[in-house]
């Protein structure tokens, strides 16, 4: 009975063409497959290994080990994720979602399981109906509707692909770029990211001071490119020399903002000032490289003050439109003066302003008008001299002009009233109205020497 079962079977399967163990019909991707045997041989090889002779391009990916299929475990065992013979209305990509992990595909969606309306999200609303492939104007058509504000410009600085940075948890939430090779401290660290990761890319940024920062023609040849040992991210100046905080204007009073280039519009480095060493400067320089620039100037100019350029400049330049006025005014017979005639061996600071300091006090002078020589004499000339401070009458007592020696016995400089108003009396009327210690004070309440001018 056995071997007529077994013969009733194998003429069935003859005559079917094996049929009688289809399990349904095929998929439609599977449908103008015929042979039972391009996927089915059981004792020669495994299904897997049937399947990828046609799926050439996944066999590829999992040997490269790049892609989806390669992060699958037992990607080998299809069946797993896409069974077949299910209809020809079934769709074996789309059975694989029940079996699929999708942190496996590098993009979790532990963020992404409502949409911002607290609606559940379906693959469609990633995924391009045409496959599986992520739809990137998905992302940015969702983000943007929520966030244009922030959108818009991440979007210029980075471009359009997320995933670059973005994998679902989300990785660059709470990012810390301390943590990394680079932390951003000083002036780095107000920089917007795209300052350093131009078009969206972020791996293997360059980390050296000279790939974002040109070199200052000052430097050109001098310096090694260990820009940190000078410099730090806080502020290109003040720099260190020799491991000292080190700006040039403080420490040596002459400033480069107008020694960056030569006349030519050629770059300054120091060695152009600094010929020997960074250590030590030669004056001659100042006079060799702006004789080139301005001869006929520079002649004239060290003729009347000397090769000491320091001495009056500080590269600024201070004495650049300098006007005299503002420090002391040259007017009358000071202002046809050469400047050596004031300045001695080319000193300009603390020159005295006093007139007894350049002319000699006359002996008719001596010990009867002080120094205020002002009051009397102007910078026209000596003569003629005229009192030109004497705010109180000259007609005192309405007699006429009364002669000096009435209330200027002695000085100039000095004066008294008692030669006509006696002492002892002034001293008792005052005290009638509560006036007490009036000597030689009584210009403070009698400008204008008149009696009644100030009663308080």
């Amino acid at each position: 009975m056995t071997v007529v079962v077994l013969v009733v079977l194998a003429v069935i399967y003859w005559l079917t063409g094996g049929q009688m163990f289809n399990p349904g019909p095929l998929a439609a991707a599977h449908a103008d497959i015929e042979d039972c045997a391009a996927c089915h041989q059981p004792l020669n090889t495994s299904q897997g290994e049937l399947c990828m002779e046609c799926h050439t391009e996944i066999r590829l990916e999992i040997a490269a080990e790049t892609g989806l299929h390669a992060r699958v475990k037992n990607a080998a065992s299809c069946l797993n994720c896409h069974p077949d013979h299910r209809g020809t209305n079934f769709d074996m990509r789309t059975a694989a979602v029940d079996h699929f992990d999708h942190e496996q595909a590098l993009f979790s969606l532990s963020r992404h399981t409502l949409d911002y309306d607290q609606s559940p999200f379906e693959c469609r609303d990633c995924h391009s109906p045409a496959g599986f492939n992520a739809d990137l104007l998905a992302c940015l058509d969702c983000h943007e509707n929520a966030a244009p504000e922030f959108m818009q410009p991440h979007v210029a600085a980075f471009g359009l692909n997320c995933l670059e940075c973005h994998d679902g948890v989300d990785r660059m939430s709470g990012f810390n770029h301390a943590e990394t090779d680079f932390p951003l401290t000083g002036n780095h660290e107000a920089l917007d990211c795209a300052s350093c990761h131009q078009d969206g890319q972020f791996a293997d940024t360059p980390l050296d001071c000279a790939a974002c920062h040109v070199e200052p023609g000052a430097h050109a040849g001098l310096f090694p490119a260990t820009c940190g040992d000078c410099h730090n991210p806080a502020g290109w100046t003040p720099a260190l020399l020799h491991g000292i905080s080190f700006d040039h204007f403080k420490e040596t009073g002459f400033s480069l903002v107008r020694h960056e280039t030569h006349f030519d519009g050629s770059s300054l480095n120091c060695k152009v000032c600094h010929v020997n060493s960074l250590d030590t400067f030669d004056g001659q320089t100042c006079e060799q490289c702006h004789t080139s620039g301005n001869a006929s100037f520079m002649t004239l100019h060290l003729a009347d003050f000397g090769p000491n350029c320091l001495d009056c400049h500080d590269g600024l330049d201070s004495m650049n439109n300098f006007d005299h006025n503002s420090v002391f005014l040259l007017d009358g017979a000071h202002s046809a003066l050469a400047c050596t005639n004031c300045h001695a061996d080319n000193r300009f600071k603390g020159t005295p302003e006093a007139c007894s300091d350049c002319h000699s006090e006359p002996e008719l002078h001596a010990g009867l008008f002080g120094l205020q020589c002002d009051s009397c004499h102007s910078t026209n000339a000596w003569q003629p001299a005229a009192l030109t401070r004497h705010s109180f009458p000259l007609d005192h007592g309405d007699e006429g002009v009364i002669a000096c020696a009435t209330c200027h016995p002695s000085t100039f400089v000095q004066y008294t009233c008692d030669l006509c108003h006696e002492p002892l009396k002034m001293v008792e009327e005052h005290s009638d109205k509560d006036i007490f210690n009036i000597a030689a004070r009584c210009l403070e309440c009698h400008p204008t020497g008149l009696k009644d001018e100030k009663e308080d």
